[in-house]
């Protein structure tokens, strides 16, 4: 996508290769690099954490000499933490990431595809619990990305563009709540456009934004803290949810 027109009856995309496209309305679902939000805002500028993430899946059995807990552990340091849970039923693939200080010379704009240097991560590692040292030794491969930090948008709409996601309310990793507020705004945005016969394309975007930005923009600022369940605390509030039924007309603030 190079630009949209906004028209009062529809919108035009542009794209690079020379293509135009017609709709009626357009949803920036667009990711974290969101083309439909620097057209809509203007260019943004996150700010680097000075925090990089190493992450990958492997499968579980490469594992020797610890028992690996069947739920989902965080392992906490002073200025350093690592996630460690299985992604299949069958416990099969192990998945980690962790959260590390490094400088910022040699990030790339938020990729998934660069290769982290295993030996660098298992130093960062050293002297943490022996399941943490055996899951990193096991660990044939790993990725890193840069992790960076927004602030929640002026606005997610216009007349008849929105934005969705990560194209909104990128986040970092530390609540894993990424994808699910994504999966919420799109629940929440489709009742609202189902009820278009007594309401514009706008007011339906409105309301959507209305319902949504609060509890978005709560999770993003509770991630960014990266202080999520390290003390006890209700998890109801994140977790229980449903944006199948969540009220569109009375927006209850989460709790801080």
């Amino acid at each position: 996508l190079a630009g949209y027109r906004e028209e009062r009856d529809g919108v035009t995309l542009d794209f690079a290769g020379g293509q135009r496209e017609r709709a009626d309305l357009l949803i920036g679902a667009d990711g974290v690099h969101s083309r439909v939000r620097e057209a809509m805002l203007g260019p943004e500028r996150p700010r680097y954490t000075g925090r990089v993430a190493y992450r990958t899946v492997f499968p579980a059995d490469r594992v020797r000499g610890v028992d690996l807990a069947p739920v989902r552990t965080k392992w906490w340091g002073s200025d350093r933490h690592m996630v460690v849970y299985f992604v299949t039923r069958a416990r099969d693939q192990l998945y980690f990431v962790t959260s590390v200080p490094e400088p910022a010379e040699w990030t790339t704009p938020e990729s998934w595809a660069a290769k982290g240097d295993l030996a660098e991560l298992r130093a960062a590692y050293a002297g943490f619990h022996p399941e943490v040292q055996a899951i990193l030794e096991a660990c044939p491969e790993v990725w890193k990305w840069a992790l960076f930090e927004r602030d929640p948008l002026a606005r997610w709409s216009s007349e008849r563009v929105v934005l969705l996601g990560d194209a909104c309310h990128p986040m970092t990793p530390y609540m894993a709540q990424g994808a699910a507020s994504a999966l919420e705004d799109a629940v929440v945005l489709a009742r609202c456009l189902q009820d278009t016969a007594r309401a514009s394309p706008a007011q339906a975007f409105a309301r959507y934004e209305r319902v949504r930005k609060p509890r978005a923009s709560l999770i993003q600022a509770g991630s960014s803290a990266n202080t999520w369940l390290r003390d006890r605390a209700d998890p109801g509030w994140v977790y229980g949810y449903d944006a199948c039924t969540a009220d569109l007309d009375a927006v209850v603030p989460a709790p801080a």
